[in-house]
């Protein structure tokens, strides 16, 4: 496949301070050799690629409302793409070599409205002339000590840079560069738990875990489920809601939990009342609800293609895959307690079978791993780069629109 080709394209969620996503950023990987992966395409092609990848549809198609950070090279900003300059963030990426052609091409960007960010920043001699133009710089945090990340803040935030912390892991370090007044986080600190040993878990988790234990019953008949949904008035309205969204594109509309169960079917409806039922937990933000339903989905669409077990247990075992970060408990405690099948639970646990590489799958794509793609696993159900692109991208619409469903 040439480089002005498609695209593998892997998004990551950029975090403001009260955990609502602010930004994304884009990743791609325009060679399925693994030994040739680039995720930051790296010459005039770049250009050619970004627009394949998103085609008539825009950024807008992959990112929603919010901004696209995006790693542009030399040869990029030298020949920047046609997009509108409101919709992305040029990140600037730290080996760039500064000259006057490259300061002259920032300066005619930031006349015309461009965002600037500098990526993996190091203040060296190199650096130093980008930070007249800069708005915003990204500090790695797992390569710093915390005396050089809290420098940062000091001599950066008064000259109202904006700070973004990259690679957060932990709840602790967000903490921290929080407090320091870094403004953007990124990482995968959101998805983890916050386990804290000898703590009773809270009601309203217990509740949650019931409920998800309820839903999961394989003896459970349409009026028990009704019964069982019917206790919790919101998450009713809110299912009702959906069922009705355009999601399912329905003449009829349901007007009882009843008629969208017999309509849906059980299998379905656990799905979607799952998804509610973490959503009920309040100390949780949006954003880690939108990407267990991101996940979810993934799994679904992969699932599709993969057969063997119906797609709702593709879309469970990626939903539950992110219990843990919901119910700050070991994800083993959790998934044993809702004595899932077996093969769920391998698929969870262990990443074995179909299930499981489904679920690999697509936190390869959450995390930009696509390097780690098992792709001629992948292979042997005609999944191909371009198929699972494809899947990927609707399942990033349809999380979006879901997300905007559900509230």
């Amino acid at each position: 496949m040439s480089e002005t080709g498609h695209a593998l394209l892997a998004r990551q969620p950029i975090y403001n301070r009260s955990l609502e996503i602010a930004a994304y950023e884009l990743l791609f990987r325009a060679s399925t050799d693994a030994q040739q992966a680039s995720f930051t395409c790296g010459d005039k092609a770049t250009s050619q690629v970004l627009l394949n990848a998103f085609g008539e549809a825009g950024l807008a198609s992959i990112c929603g409302p919010h901004p696209a950070f995006i790693n542009f090279t030399k040869n990029l900003i030298l020949n920047r793409p046609t997009f509108d300059l409101n919709q992305y963030v040029i990140e600037i990426l730290e080996d760039i070599e500064v000259d006057d052609e490259l300061i002259a091409a920032l300066g005619e960007a930031k006349a015309q409205g461009a965002k600037l960010a500098l990526d993996d920043f190091i203040l060296d001699a190199n650096s130093a002339p980008l930070l007249h133009f800069v708005d915003i710089v990204k500090v790695d945090v797992l390569a710093l000590k915390k005396s050089q990340i809290e420098r940062f803040a000091k001599v950066f935030i008064p000259r109202k840079i904006t700070m973004l912390a990259e690679k957060v892991e932990t709840h602790e370090m967000y903490q921290f560069c929080k407090d320091l007044g870094y403004e953007l986080f990124q990482g995968y600190f959101l998805s983890r738990p916050q386990i804290i040993e000898g703590r009773a878990m809270p009601d309203n988790k217990l509740v949650v875990l019931k409920l998800l234990r309820d839903l999961r019953d394989p003896e459970v008949s349409v009026k028990s489920m009704t019964q069982t949904l019917s206790q919790d008035p919101q998450m009713s309205y809110k299912l009702l809601r959906l069922v009705n969204s355009a999601a399912f594109a329905r003449v009829e509309k349901c007007t009882s939990l009843q008629q969208a169960i017999s309509m849906l079917g059980l299998s379905h409806i656990r799905s979607w009342a799952s998804l509610l039922a973490l959503g009920n937990l309040d100390d949780k933000p949006l954003a880690l609800r939108q990407s267990s339903l991101e996940r979810a989905l993934i799994c679904q669409k992969l699932g599709e293609r993969m057969g063997q077990y119906p797609s709702t247990d593709y879309y469970t075992v990626g939903l539950f895959s992110l219990l843990d970060a919901f119910l700050d408990r070991p994800i083993s405690e959790i998934i044993t307690s809702l004595k899932l099948p077996a093969e769920m639970e391998q698929g969870i646990l262990n990443e074995g079978g179909l299930l499981g590489l489904a679920l690999d799958t697509a936190k390869c794509f959450q995390e930009a791993r696509l390097g780690d793609l098992k792709l001629q696993e992948l292979a042997k159900f005609q999944l191909d780069q371009l198929t699972m692109d494809t899947l990927y991208k609707e399942s990033l619409q349809e999380s979006d629109q879901q997300v905007k469903d559900l509230n």
